[in-house]
């Protein structure tokens, strides 16, 4: 679990995460009509995060642990689409790029993570065939 690559991404795109939340805490909005968005953004950045350590645990499951990536990924999206067409005239244009920019980061991490699970599964089934 510990020793294989896509547990390294998967703990990096939770530190990525970890770090958005710590920058939410502060108090970047003022507007009450805009607090329900940052609401759900925090909803769907605290769901992003119980999945990924749901997929983390999910080690030795990889179908699983890929069909929980690709939700994340779509997740993240979401994130990324909420950030750029309702907060980018309500929030400093410096928060907005950090947000975008974290959260391409984090769907390039569960992507190489995928893409590594795919060639444990591959490696694992020519194992099969040897045998």
């Amino acid at each position: 679990m510990i020793y294989r690559i896509q547990t390294l991404y998967l703990l990096l795109s939770v530190f990525i995460y970890s770090i958005i939340i710590y920058f939410y805490l502060y108090p970047v909005y003022s507007i009450k009509e805009i607090k329900k968005y940052f609401f759900l953004e925090k909803i769907i950045l605290i769901l992003c995060i119980v999945l990924c350590f749901f997929s983390f645990i999910l080690f030795k499951k990889r179908k699983w642990q890929i069909y929980i990536n690709k939700i994340h990924i779509i997740l993240c999206n979401t994130n990324f689409i909420l950030n750029i067409f309702i907060f980018y005239h309500i929030i400093e244009y410096k928060f907005i790029i950090l947000l975008c920019s974290c959260n391409i980061i984090i769907t390039y991490f569960l992507y190489i993570s995928n893409k590594a699970i795919k060639k444990d599964i591959e490696l694992i089934n020519s194992i099969y065939r040897i045998r």
